[in-house]
């Protein structure tokens, strides 16, 4: 009788113990759950007193506390990239103004044929180099602007045919053609003068890099074979994708022509490598993705906006 009644005093209290068990990992799971969502980051908090539950709590604590050191750290290296590029900014406009208003003194002046051939050169590089501090300033105030866009939606065919149609003559004067093929007229949810700047920056670049017809594409998500959007079912979005053929020797990197400053050899030589990561910066602001696909010769970039019906 005696062994009897030491045996259910055990089982009683392993009942106990298991169940005081599941209720604290019941609620570490919970601390974590919450960790997701909370603006403060609390450390985990643990009630039963078990060495392997203390040493396991202690060990997600001590990564919390280096994540958010780590965490800390790369925001305050953003925030002085920021600074640094904004800065930048700024100091080189008020010299390159001045450079400028010389040089067109200089060009009032009587100067021989010689003389005029190096102010065009002059010009010319001034033009380049002030189009590159623009691109500079555009960057370090978006990545600084923290107001969130008004989407709504919007026409996107008839508004990327629009600026399609502006940039004819650019692409004539370089002997490169491009075309249209929507196939339909879609909708998506988008801020107009956002969705006008990543357009352009995108033709752009195919003034720069292309080498034959370039094509506007925009369909359903489904229709594209381009990775979807994380997270999100077919059909929830549209594509505008933008095909042009490059340089068969060029040694574009696809993963990278999305990366700040990132500079092609061959390709990008005359580039800031600003322009696509203004365009992924657009797209992200608002609620899109972007992509890049390279084909043998054809480089396909483009971008996914929230349907809109």
């Amino acid at each position: 009788m005696p062994a009897v009644l030491v045996i259910s005093a055990l089982w009683i209290i392993f009942i106990i113990y298991f169940a005081g068990l599941k209720l604290q990992l019941r609620s570490l799971r919970r601390q974590l759950e919450s960790r997701i969502s909370a603006p403060v980051k609390k450390p985990l908090a643990l009630e039963m007193q078990d060495n392997d539950l203390k040493a396991m709590t202690a060990a997600l604590n001590q990564i919390f506390r280096q994540d958010e050191e780590f965490r800390q750290l790369q925001k305050r290296n953003e925030n002085e990239y920021k600074d640094l590029i904004t800065n930048i900014s700024h100091d080189l406009r008020t010299p390159l103004t001045v450079l400028r208003g010389y040089l067109q003194l200089l060009e009032r002046c009587e100067t021989d044929d010689t003389g005029k051939k190096y102010l065009s050169v002059c010009f010319r590089h001034t033009d380049e180099l002030e189009q590159r501090i623009r691109q500079f300033f555009e960057y370090s105030y978006l990545m600084n602007q923290e107001q969130e866009p008004q989407l709504k939606i919007l026409n996107v065919t008839n508004l990327i045919a629009n600026i399609m149609t502006d940039f004819i003559p650019m692409f004539e004067e370089k002997g490169l053609t491009m075309r249209l093929s929507p196939g339909a007229i879609y909708k998506g949810l988008a801020e107009e003068e956002l969705l006008k700047r990543v357009m352009q920056n995108l033709l752009k670049n195919c003034l720069q890099y292309s080498v034959g017809e370039v094509v506007v594409s925009i369909t359903k998500d489904t229709d594209m074979p381009v990775r979807l959007p994380h997270n999100h079912a077919p059909g929830d979005f549209i594509c505008i994708c933008v095909q042009n053929p490059i340089a068969e020797d060029s040694r574009l990197d696809p993963y990278k022509v999305f990366q700040r400053f990132y500079v092609e050899r061959q390709e990008r030589n005359q580039s800031t490598g600003l322009g696509l990561s203004i365009v992924k910066l657009l797209v992200e602001k608002m609620q899109g993705e972007v992509f890049a696909i390279r084909d043998e010769n054809l480089l396909h970039i483009g971008f996914y906006l929230r349907i809109g019906f």
